[in-house]
């Protein structure tokens, strides 16, 4: 696939390319399976069509991924355990059949667990790095993942026509937070550190191995907090550390450089760099390839960058690619046959495309399976007379993933695709205890994302987009009400936004009609990214732990839509906002929500239009909550 063409564009002595894919989330086929829908503008196999368009380009070429290839999709659960099996994976299969020449980890890796990826890279060739990752003493198996890789290339002088090696160091990068996210698998067996210490440690080490370049392809996005220890998204800082040629980032699934937006504070989308470092991240899904232009002249015997330029190239005009399509063919196949399998049945539609601002049925139907998975798995403890709450989020709000990525269930027949589309993501199911006053505290986390409305009405903003749909809580068996007068108290990474403030959105918290105590103690069922400190809530402390399972939630799902079905929910909302009286809360949710008139009717909704980016703007009325209103 790797053509000759050097029609470059820059004057020089030489130049590579580096392209690099990102947060493919195991999209292989341009088709979302949980929507049974085909898709125009990402899977991998179209980036495979425009991989092997952009190498034709180049004389000198290296390929990359940046992380979050093997979960997020149906296809990625089922083939979660190919390792164990002596399969190869579909998405590390399609891997080698482009010719990656490295694979960085990003933090979804770990989702199944140390022990199932291990298994999973273990059946591919391709060097696999995450350097910012090391074992503890307890665990046994030494061989983590590679720190480093070199790739070594030759290149041509333009004038004098002589062959020069070119060597390519690589470091792989990803959040500390994966304690946290993953922490049921990793606590006691893995530690995690610092992207920039360990990128400033590896660089000097790389040029005494030879390095010419130096490629850096840390899993975290651009953030303008500056150098914080530890932080998720550290693209800018790792920037600013000496020595790096290249940097490629992903994790917030956005582009960079995305054309017309202004440069500020180090970023500079024109130039297609961070503090000056040629940078690029591609998307989601495949949707766009990254392309990363380095022009090289020789000064003193080395390599050095003398020109450069960054490219997010889409792939909406590029075709699925025959062979890759061919060799993911089985795999594609098998998570049809699965997603295809009936499970029950729905007598009322479900959909998620009021998620965020209504306490909706597709919600409360992921809140009470796992509620029901708890209370039978305590039932003969000594909990077992303990009330049971459900925390859940609405996991489909559309955001950064587009205006189709909502659930939208017809009434009638249920199948696996519908579970799928209801809880996406692998993670397994806990329960875990906590007082009233822990409660509320719970809730003020979640109803941050709301911004503080006006006293004095009108249309204003609803919700910060800061704030994905996932970290929204609701906690099903409760009542209670949002003051949207009052300040949020916490931002979306979890942190007192004034600590001279107590927190004052929640109120009428009841359980079964009596107010909720400081001291009352309930069970919590909750997911396990949740329960170790996932989005802007607080680690549980292990000795509040009372279940830590290996169950995976979508499959306690799966056993009540077939056992209970979905009809037993009672769609009760149970949180409502306090009037405000002439006020309207303005947002955005996905076109799909005119199919459902009713609902629309309902809650006093009015639709007013469609974005550029194709989401439905709405405006909700503040004058009677969501409770009130669905009757």
């Amino acid at each position: 696939m790797k053509g000759q063409s050097k029609n470059t564009g820059f004057v020089g002595h030489a130049w590579i390319r580096i392209l690099a894919t990102s947060d493919v989330h195991a999209h292989l086929r341009a088709l979302d399976y949980t929507r049974d829908c085909p898709a125009s503008d990402w899977g991998l196999t179209r980036t495979a069509s425009a991989i092997e368009a952009a190498r034709a380009e180049s004389p000198c070429s290296i390929l990359l991924d940046n992380g979050d290839f093997l979960q997020g999709t149906p296809l990625a659960d089922l083939f979660a355990t190919a390792g164990k099996n002596g399969q190869t994976h579909p998405v590390l299969a399609a891997m080698k059949a482009l010719d990656y020449d490295v694979i960085n980890l990003g933090n979804h890796e770990f989702n199944y667990g140390l022990d199932q990826l291990r298994a999973l890279i273990s059946k591919t060739d391709i060097p696999v790095l995450c350097a910012n990752v090391s074992r503890t003493k307890r665990e046994r198996q030494k061989d983590l993942f590679a720190p480093t890789a070199l790739i070594h290339r030759n290149l041509e002088d333009a004038v004098t026509k002589e062959i020069y090696p070119l060597s390519i160091g690589v470091i792989g990068l990803l959040p500390t937070q994966i304690m946290k996210w993953d922490g049921a698998h990793l606590l006691g067996r893995i530690e995690a550190h610092d992207m920039v210490e360990t990128a400033s440690y590896h660089i000097p080490k790389l040029r005494e191995a030879g390095a010419d370049l130096i490629v850096v392809l840390a899993h975290t996005g651009i953030d303008r907090k500056g150098i914080v220890p530890n932080a998720e998204n550290a693209a800018l800082a790792l920037a600013q550390v000496p020595g790096i040629d290249a940097l490629v980032t992903g994790h917030t699934h956005q582009l960079f450089p995305n054309p017309g937006t202004l440069p500020s504070g180090g970023i500079d989308h024109t130039a297609g760099t961070l503090y000056g470092v040629p940078t690029v991240m591609p998307g989601y899904r495949g949707s766009h390839l990254g392309i990363v232009d380095l022009c090289l002249e020789r000064r003193a015997n080395r390599w050095v960058v003398a020109h450069h330029r960054s490219e997010a190239r889409s792939v909406a005009n590029s075709p699925e690619h025959a062979g890759i399509m061919t060799i993911v063919e089985h795999g594609h196949q098998h998570t049809l046959a699965y997603v295809g399998k009936p499970i029950g049945q729905t007598n009322r539609p479900i959909h998620s495309y009021l998620g965020l601002i209504h306490c909706d049925l597709a919600t409360q139907i992921v809140g009470e399976a796992q509620r029901a998975a708890v209370q039978n798995a305590l039932a003969e403890t000594d909990h077992g007379d303990l009330p049971v709450l459900s925390a859940v989020a609405p996991y489909q709000t559309g955001g950064r993933a587009g205006p189709m990525a909502y659930v939208d269930i017809a009434e009638g027949a249920l199948t696996m695709r519908n579970a799928t589309s209801l809880y996406p993501f692998p993670n397994t199911l806990c329960a875990v205890t906590a007082t009233g006053a822990q409660i509320r505290d719970w809730l003020e986390r979640a109803v941050s994302c709301f911004e503080q409305i006006r006293r004095d009405g009108g249309d204003q903003p609803l919700l910060n987009k800061e704030f994905p749909g996932h970290s929204v809580d609701t906690l099903l068996g409760l009542t209670y009400r949002i003051d949207l007068t009052q300040p949020p108290a916490y931002t979306p990474d979890g942190d007192r936004l004034d600590p001279s403030l107590a927190p004052a959105r929640i109120c009428e918290l009841s359980y079964e009609g009596a107010p909720v105590r400081h001291d009352d103690t309930f069970v919590v069922a909750v997911n396990a990214y949740r329960a170790f400190g996932g989005g802007p809530y607080e680690a549980i402390n292990p000795s509040r732990v009372l279940l830590n399972s290996f169950t995976n939630a979508c499959d306690s799902l799966v056993a009540f839509l077939s056992e209970e079905g979905a009809d037993s929910v009672t769609d009760q909302p149970c949180w409502s906002f306090l009037p405000v009286p002439g006020a309207r809360g303005i947002t955005q949710t996905g076109p799909g929500l005119l199919s459902h008139p009713e609902e629309i009717g309902a809650l006093g909704l009015a639709p007013s239009g469609i974005t550029e980016d194709g989401f439905l703007n709405i405006a909700l009325p503040l004058d009677q909550g969501p409770c009130e209103s669905s009757g």
